[in-house]
């Protein structure tokens, strides 16, 4: 199966690239490395060593025998790009963990705020365009998610998984409608991340249509 990952050179990305490629399948690593500016930015390092891109894969090749090919762009940012390889490639899976990836680092300014919220949304939006246009209305998506959405510890009760049926009040009488539970975020991370992927839908909490519509509309799965 073929296997495109992006945000391959994270902390999640980079172990689930090597555990497809270990089982057969191919794999292809999209990344802009902006964990490892990030890093530099904040003047810190990991505390397990996080060797160059090229290294990484030398290695594997050379512990495994097997390749993953690397595309450095921004998905959030380089569309044409994203959809020509998807269009050329034609995935079976993407794997979508492109995205900035920490809540503290959401809240440190207005202008870190604001990337986070233009670089996740964007990234996801695109992704589900390209898909889209490419005519790929068999292909997986998988969207890492959190729990974080709906507030921590806040709800005073286990959280339904799926869709919820209520009652709304009208002036015709009450009228029974499905929602999805209601997100009560505490940082601008989790603003924008999607819902658990338990729900029916990846949907994003400042984009909840866009994946339904998309499925609705367009056909896809």
């Amino acid at each position: 199966m073929r296997v495109l990952i992006l945000g391959g050179d994270g902390f999640c990305g980079w172990p689930t690239a090597l555990h497809l490629s270990n089982r057969g399948h191919e794999v292809a690593i999209v990344d802009n490395l902006s964990r490892r500016d990030i890093d530099n930015e904040l003047e810190v390092s990991s505390l397990t060593p996080i060797a160059p891109m090229g290294r990484r894969l030398e290695a594997w090749k050379e512990v495994s025998g097997k390749t993953i090919t690397f595309h450095r762009y921004d998905v959030a940012e380089n569309y044409h790009r994203l959809l020509t390889q998807l269009k050329e490639w034609r995935p079976d899976a993407v794997v979508h963990f492109a995205e900035q990836r920490a809540a503290p680092y959401s809240m440190k300014s207005s202008a870190h705020k604001r990337y986070t919220v233009s670089n996740n949304l964007n990234a996801t939006n695109n992704l589900l365009a390209a898909i889209v246009e490419a005519e790929l209305f068999d292909t997986h998506v998988v969207h890492l998610g959190t729990m974080g959405v709906y507030g921590y510890g806040t709800a005073g009760m286990k959280i339904p998984e799926g869709y919820l049926r209520v009652k709304v009040d009208t002036d015709e009488g009450p009228v029974e409608q499905e929602i999805l539970y209601p997100p009560n975020p505490g940082t601008t991370w989790v603003t924008e991340r999607p819902a658990p992927v338990s729900q029916p839908s990846t949907a994003l909490i400042c984009d909840a249509v866009g994946p339904n519509a998309l499925c609705t509309c367009a056909g896809v799965r």
